[in-house]
């Protein structure tokens, strides 16, 4: 079971009514978590008595390297917030995961609550050695979002945007060969998350070859061909933890 850091923050709340701002607390001497909620742009439209109501709901959690977070058939009434560490979520059919998304730092998961589905239909772990996440109460966020357009239209768009990626990733399944997929995902985490060294690009992960594959509709063998063959070519040096790209605009035309 994943280690508890921190009290968890209560209040009284008639979330029926959704009368979410005649608050009395039941612990007054509790102060809410210590979240910078400015600085996520889901979040930013809050009012300030919603953040603090917010971070008064909210548990802090902390999991180590692959430690489940939820599992299928599990409720579905909390949604997450990672604060650190990287958390796949996946789908499991005919023996083999099939990763639906990857979460970095700012990002949510675990929302089904939110689009109407009272079970878990996936499974969320660790990839890093720790996580820090907080846990949102779910009916909260739906009180929330009635009480704050705003704030619904922001949250809209954060699942619209992760739509969009699953159907771009289904599109590239249809209309790609395996290795102009492999290459194309190598090139998008270049530019999402590499830094800069000189003219070569440091991309630092922790990603096997078998998650690049289920990222991109692939084999394990076809991942491990394709980087070695870049890396014949001097187009990019990879390890086990990172992978330099020695000129990351030449990658895409690599195929």
């Amino acid at each position: 079971m994943p280690e508890r850091r921190g009290n968890k923050r209560l209040y009284c709340l008639d979330y029926e009514n959704a009368n979410i701002f005649h608050t009395t607390y039941l612990l007054k001497s509790m102060q809410a978590i210590n979240y910078n909620w400015d600085n996520n742009p889901i979040f930013t439209v809050l009012t300030e008595e919603e953040k603090c109501m917010l971070g008064q709901s909210a548990v802090r959690q902390m999991y180590g390297k692959h430690q489940i977070i939820y599992n299928p058939g599990q409720t579905s009434d909390k949604v997450f917030l990672l604060v650190r560490g990287v958390v796949k979520v996946t789908l499991h059919a005919e023996k083999k995961d099939i990763i639906k998304y990857v979460v970095r730092p700012g990002g949510l998961f675990g929302e089904s609550f939110l689009t109407g589905d009272a079970e878990r239909r996936d499974f969320a772990y660790v990839m890093d050695d720790a996580a820090e996440l907080l846990e949102l109460d779910a009916r909260l966020m739906l009180n929330l979002m009635r009480r704050n357009f705003a704030f619904a239209q922001s949250l809209l768009h954060f699942l619209g945007e992760r739509l969009r990626y699953t159907e771009l990733q289904l599109e590239k399944v249809v209309l790609k060969d395996s290795k102009s997929r492999i290459v194309e995902f190598l090139h998008q985490m270049g530019l999402e998350q590499g830094k800069q060294v000189g003219f070569e690009t440091l991309v630092k992960h922790n990603m096997t070859h078998q998650d690049i594959a289920d990222l991109t509709g692939t084999s394990r063998q076809m991942v491990t061909a394709v980087l070695n063959q870049l890396k014949r070519s001097n187009i990019l040096y990879f390890n086990r933890k990172k992978i330099l790209f020695r000129d990351l605009n030449a990658l895409p035309v690599a195929v």
